[in-house]
């Protein structure tokens, strides 16, 4: 876990590691965080504007809207086929085949309190942990660098990805994006490796 008050750096996942740890996790019938995972790799929210999400804002919808926590800015996530299925599957399984109501938070504990962003970190590391996931400060960030990682690969690790990526996440310039994603560390081990 990291120190308060200090910065540490954290890496993304494959996207063949995102998806087979989802389907781990629907094996195990860990349905809150399949789905937390999922929609934190699926759409690169962040740890608070996931856990303010409530049943209505993804059951039967074509994309999620927030108001990210950090910026303040309006956000609009179009949910693709496979999330909305795994939507769609964690609904219809929670808790103990009572769906809960739409209005209601969807990461809460047995008491209906939602999550800290501590527990979510906690559970996550050990959920990386136990299925042998190596990463560098697991934590609920490793998904928003995996999202991150997975459109640069999809589009060719392209400058126009990270002029993409940059908008998406607001960052100030294609630099700050190209080092939130973990760019110059693999490229600089690239150079050694290709020697």
């Amino acid at each position: 876990m990291a120190k308060k008050n200090v910065k540490t750096e954290c890496s993304g996942m494959e996207w063949s590691q995102f998806l087979y740890l989802i389907e781990r996790l629907k094996k195990a019938n860990e349905y809150q965080f399949m789905l937390f995972i999922a929609i934190g790799g699926y759409c690169g929210l962040r740890v608070g504007d996931l856990l303010r999400l409530c049943w209505i804002d993804i059951v039967d919808q074509d994309c999620i809207e927030v108001v990210e926590g950090k910026t303040g800015k309006n956000r609009k996530v179009s949910i693709n086929l496979s999330l909305k299925e795994i939507i769609a599957h964690c609904y219809q399984n929670s808790k103990a085949g009572n769906k809960p109501v739409l209005a209601s938070n969807v990461f809460v504990n047995r008491t209906g309190n939602v999550f800290s962003r501590q527990y979510i970190n906690r559970r996550l590391h050990l959920i990386f942990q136990k299925n042998k996931l190596k990463l560098q400060n697991g934590s609920s960030h490793v998904l928003r660098k995996t999202f991150g990682k997975r459109v640069f690969e999809m589009n060719d690790n392209s400058e126009a990805a990270l002029i993409l990526l940059s908008s998406i996440f607001n960052h100030s310039s294609t630099a700050i994006t190209r080092r939130y994603i973990g760019l110059s560390q693999s490229q600089i081990q690239d150079v050694y490796l290709n020697l």
